[in-house]
């Protein structure tokens, strides 16, 4: 799997490093809050809102292959404010290297990379131009 972050209107696409799959991992386990499902990444999520990081952003993603008219309006509704998405990769990784709860979750979810690559996605959206981001993911 890997996460790919865009910023519209730029020709290049980041990667973050492990291809961001420990991002896409926690991203789509974060998205599956309050559905009854059970994983320590869930439960880093959880964490992240207690202690105020902002989830919304984190949680809007889609795949970036479009095979279809309904994806093609999924994957343009994945843009949002790029200050935003920023704000909460900081946040996620600023969690994940204060917090020895929220640093226990993640290894135990198998994301051990994900404080790297939150924050290096969160660089990269910083030095961006653009309003709008997004993160796409692809198995």
């Amino acid at each position: 799997m890997r996460l790919t972050v865009e910023v519209e209107g730029a020709p290049g696409r980041f990667v973050p490093p492990g291809d961001g799959a420990a991002l896409a991992a926690f991203c789509s386990f974060a998205a599956m809050r309050g559905f009854g499902a059970v994983h320590p990444l869930i439960a880093l999520a959880e964490r992240l809102q207690e202690l105020g990081v902002r989830m919304g952003p984190l949680t809007t993603f889609y795949d970036e292959v479009a095979e279809d008219a309904e994806d093609r309006e999924k994957l343009e509704l994945a843009w949002q404010p790029r200050e935003a998405l920023a704000e909460a990769l900081a946040a996620l990784a600023e969690v994940l290297e204060r917090d020895a709860e929220a640093a226990a979750l993640a290894r135990r979810g198998g994301a051990a990379g994900l404080a790297e690559q939150a924050r290096a996605a969160a660089r990269f959206l910083g030095e961006a131009d653009s309003v709008r981001a997004r993160m796409v993911y692809r198995l």
